[in-house]
């Protein structure tokens, strides 16, 4: 970006960049008319006459000595017209350089020329999980959940269908009302008698006791269970609130930078594009004279 401030003059004195290629057409056309002059030039001069007639009709005239003297002011001339193009096209592109390089400034680029730290994009923290509960317990507490998880799958395990004691009670229901079984015929005839060893009303009240602490066991488990839960949910809402708060506060911050980025872009780049293109003191002439073409 510095390197293409050469061309333009600190006081403010100098050629828009319209000018500039004003006057770059116009050498431009200058040097064709001057090359022109050059490669029109012919050392002789040509007669032409019929045989046997002594008088000559002149076709063309050779150059003279001041047309040819002048070849290397014409040659310098030209050779410095070019140097004025060559000046003023760089000096347009370094213009637009500078407005686009401005244009093209990122946020990041902008803070470190203003001196403006970028604050850090939030992240999320993570929320609490099942085993980061538990793992806050105490050695009680968390022994009590494990005895409670296994008392209620131990006691589950009996009284559900399948269970041990489940099918213990379903047959004694059976045997009850069925309290013989034949098996086989004629003299080997077989017949099976069942006699309870236990009242009925016993395994009764045992299995409804079972029961009873199957739910207080499992009711237990859920509380607890209830309170992970309920502390794992608070925490993601808690996380999700504060990641909440902190990126609003982050794109507020970054919305505040980034119009002050555009207001720079927009101030800089009519400052570059108000900047005049000074003409070297050695171009000068050649910049007197190509301006004066049309006025003359």
């Amino acid at each position: 970006m510095k390197k293409d401030l050469i061309f333009f003059s600190p006081e403010g004195k100098g050629l828009t960049s319209t000018s500039a290629n004003h006057i770059a057409n116009m050498a431009k056309e200058m040097i064709r008319t001057l090359e022109t002059e050059l490669g029109s030039m012919v050392f002789y001069s040509t007669e032409v006459a019929l045989i046997g007639n002594d008088a000559a009709n002149t076709l063309t005239v050779g150059t003279d000595d001041t047309t040819l003297r002048a070849t290397a002011d014409k040659l310098f001339r030209i050779a410095r017209a070019k140097s004025l193009i060559a000046w003023l096209r760089e000096a347009i592109k370094a213009k637009e350089r500078l407005i686009e390089e401005v244009s093209a400034m990122t946020v990041n680029d902008f803070a470190k020329l203003e001196g403006i730290e970028i604050p850090e994009a939030p992240k999320m923290e993570p929320a609490l999980t099942e085993d980061d509960y538990y793992a806050t317990l105490s050695v009680d507490q968390r022994n009590r959940y494990y005895e409670l998880e296994t008392l209620a799958a131990v006691l589950g395990k009996e009284i559900h269908p399948g269970g041990s004691f489940a099918d213990a009670r379903e047959n004694l229901a059976k045997h009850i009302a069925n309290p013989h079984t034949v098996q086989g015929d004629g003299r080997d005839t077989l017949i099976y008698s069942y006699r309870p060893t236990v009242a009925e009303e016993l395994v009764e009240s045992v299995y409804f006791d079972l029961q009873k602490l199957y739910r207080e066991t499992q009711a237990n488990l859920n509380a607890i269970k209830h309170d992970c839960q309920k502390a794992v949910l608070e925490s993601g809402i808690r996380q999700q609130t504060e990641f909440t708060r902190a990126t609003e506060k982050w794109n507020g911050r970054m919305d505040e930078i980034r119009s002050r980025r555009a207001e720079y872009i927009r101030r800089k780049s009519k400052e570059y594009g108000d900047m005049k293109i000074l003409i070297p003191a050695s171009l000068e002439g050649i910049y007197a004279e190509v301006s004066r073409l049309g006025k003359d």
